[in-house]
């Protein structure tokens, strides 16, 4: 059996919290800071060589203080956030090629703290065998259309799903999508688009229901 290859991390956990009210990577859930949950996933992981944490300028001498030296056994990179998400995205990687890079990364929010080792696992293996590959979930409810708050319209949900992180790919091909959408001025929205961009199709896996994202100060009550 084919042992599988080594893949490097992006978490980013460099928001300002707006929608939560305060920088929500802080936020403890069951008495740990938000971004630590799949921070420790990431690092406990046997296939994940290199972690790179994106975090604000502001608050990297916490960052430094709380995972210094080693965090579950790994070192972990500090890389600054960008003004959107995917200037952190850009950051992470412009560190991760400084250091070394294994050939294959993943990217995660660190706001999402219920990411499983099995859903690593198996973007890793989407990546090794396509290219590139996220995590997303068959959307299972009615979508309508509307219009001045009254329905015009349904849309078909056969082929559209949910995306998740952790997203990744081969290093050099997120590299080139990075490239390009800064050139023109584009901003996506995740990577698997910046991908698409550049005529890549990610492979879909199947996500985990669990695998939330921490958006509003009230879901952590409900994740806890």
């Amino acid at each position: 059996m084919k042992e599988s290859q080594k893949a490097d991390a992006i978490i980013v956990a460099a928001g300002s919290g707006t929608r939560f009210g305060a920088p929500k990577q802080f936020a403890e859930l069951n008495g740990i800071p938000l971004y630590q949950h799949s921070l420790k996933t990431f690092a406990e992981h046997p296939l994940i060589a290199k972690i790179i944490l994106v975090v604000s300028p502001d608050d990297i001498d916490r960052y430094e203080a709380e995972i210094f030296p080693l965090f579950f056994g790994k070192k972990i990179e500090i890389a600054i956030g960008g003004a959107t998400r995917q200037d952190s995205v850009s950051n992470g990687m412009q560190k991760l090629e400084e250091i070394g890079t294994s050939g294959i990364v993943l990217v995660h929010d660190g706001a999402r703290p219920f990411v499983s080792k099995e859903l690593i696992s198996n973007i890793i293996g989407g990546v090794e065998e396509f290219g590139s590959a996220l995590a997303a979930i068959p959307l299972v409810d009615t979508l309508k259309q509307s219009s001045d708050g009254f329905s015009t319209g349904t849309i078909p949900r056969a082929s559209l799903w949910r995306a998740q992180t952790p997203q990744g790919a081969k290093f050099e091909l997120l590299k080139k999508a990075l490239v390009e959408a800064h050139h023109e001025g584009y901003t996506a929205t995740d990577e698997a688009e910046l991908l698409e961009r550049i005529g890549v199709k990610p492979l879909l896996v199947t996500g985990d229901e669990k695998n939330v994202k921490i958006t509003y100060a009230e879901d952590l009550r409900f994740s806890s």
